[in-house]
C-alpha cells in the first residue's frame, strides 16, 4: 500500500512539473515577450544571435543596442549565444538602430538583420552576429 501511495505522488508531481513547464513560452535570450512586455508605445523587440566564423554560439560577448546619436542599451549574450533587448518605442526607425557584439579575442565581421514579414504583425528585429578570433 505504501508503494502504491508514494508512486501515485511521485506520478502527480512529474505530471504537474512537465504541465507548468509547457505553459510558459520560451524565446530566444530566455525572455518572453508576454503581457508584462506589452506597451503601446513599444517598438520592436531586439534580438539575435552571437556565433563565430564556424557558427558556434559565442556566449558572454558584449551586445550592443544603439540608437544612432542617441544612446542605446547593453546587455550579454547567454550560454546558447543568444540575446534580447526591449523595443525602444514607436518613435525610433527601426534603420537608425545598430547591433554590435565584441568579446575579448574575437572581432566583429559582420551583422545579419531579418525581420518578421509583415503578414505574422510580431514587432521583432532579430540580429545576428559573427565573430572571428583573433
Amino acid at each position: 500500500m505504501k508503494f502504491l501511495l508514494r508512486h501515485s505522488f511521485l506520478s502527480v508531481g512529474v505530471a504537474l512539473a512537465i504541465a507548468g513547464a509547457l505553459a510558459a513560452p520560451v524565446w530566444a535570450g530566455g525572455s518572453s515577450f508576454g503581457d508584462d512586455d506589452d506597451a503601446a508605445d513599444e517598438g520592436p523587440a531586439y534580438f539575435g544571435f552571437v556565433r563565430d566564423t564556424s557558427g558556434n554560439s559565442v556566449s558572454d560577448a558584449k551586445v550592443t543596442v544603439g540608437i544612432k546619436n542617441r544612446g542605446g542599451v547593453v546587455t550579454r549574450s547567454d550560454a546558447l549565444g543568444t540575446y534580447r533587448v526591449p523595443g525602444f518605442g514607436k518613435d525610433v526607425d527601426t534603420k537608425d538602430v545598430e547591433v554590435t557584439c565584441e568579446k575579448e579575442g574575437f572581432k566583429q565581421t559582420k551583422t545579419f538583420r531579418r525581420t518578421a514579414p509583415t503578414a505574422l504583425n510580431v514587432p521583432i528585429i532579430e540580429t545576428e552576429c559573427t565573430l572571428q578570433r583573433g
